[in-house]
């Protein structure tokens, strides 16, 4: 899909963070949007050479092992600490899949969006993250960038066991709810690209630290809670 290049407004100098209903259904493709968003082939990216990005998406990247904890100390033996009320996280034991798509651009410092593919990226990984999914290899210009973008067109998860919330077992399918038709999430992506670079970068969904924000009776999850907790991970 070649985009072509799109009238912006030079007075503004922002691009807007969603793209509005205008009257359309929820799963119209947010054309519009692609369009204000695809700028890779206006601008002058003058990096000079080319690099290659890759990106993979996995439900959850494992927090790291903690470092082992020292021997106890005979003052500390003395005064032992009081327990804690602490429960683990009752999204931890969950089991399933979670299926987003979503269009992926890189900014660089000059604020022009150059998209990752020529399609709508559409992936489905272990809520865990059990492996990772390969789903963009792009060419890009050599030159600086500051951040990933991700246009969001619908996220939902599919949780077969291990889901908790307040007492109650959860399974089936949960939704991610969209006010618009798509949901524009930023991080930041610093990379100074050089002719032949490749840069990997990670989309972490995240799963187990949104699931337990899902309300039991819409089955949904807000937007906001899923945006906050989306992670980019650059190797």
């Amino acid at each position: 899909m070649t985009l072509p290049c799109p009238t912006i407004n030079q007075s503004e100098g922002t691009m807007q963070n969603r793209c509005s209903r205008s009257g359309r259904p929820r799963w119209a493709r947010p054309s519009a949007l692609v369009l204000l968003l695809a700028t890779a082939a206006c601008g002058n990216l003058t990096g000079g050479g080319i690099g290659e990005a890759r990106v993979s998406v996995t439900g959850n990247v494992p927090a790291p092992t903690p470092a082992p904890t020292p021997s106890p100390t005979w003052s500390a033996l003395a005064a032992p600490p009081l327990p804690t009320s602490h429960e683990p996280d009752e999204a931890d034991e969950a089991e399933g899949k979670v299926a987003a798509k979503f269009l992926l651009f890189l900014i660089t410092e000059g604020g022009n969006a150059v998209q990752l593919g020529d399609d709508e990226v559409q992936v489905e990984v272990d809520l865990q993250g059990a492996g990772e999914v390969d789903v963009v290899r792009a060419s890009i210009t050599a030159t600086r960038y500051s951040e990933l973008r991700i246009v969001f067109t619908e996220i939902h998860a599919e949780v077969d066991s291990g889901l908790v919330i307040n007492g109650q077992l959860v399974t089936g399918e949960l939704n991610v709810e969209l006010e618009d038709v798509s949901l524009v999430v930023s991080r930041p992506a610093l990379l100074d690209v050089s002719d032949g670079d490749i840069v990997e970068m990670v989309v972490d969904l995240n799963a187990p630290a949104w699931l337990t924000l899902v309300d039991p009776v819409s089955r949904t999850i807000q937007e906001a809670a899923f945006a906050d907790l989306v992670n980019v991970v650059i190797r």
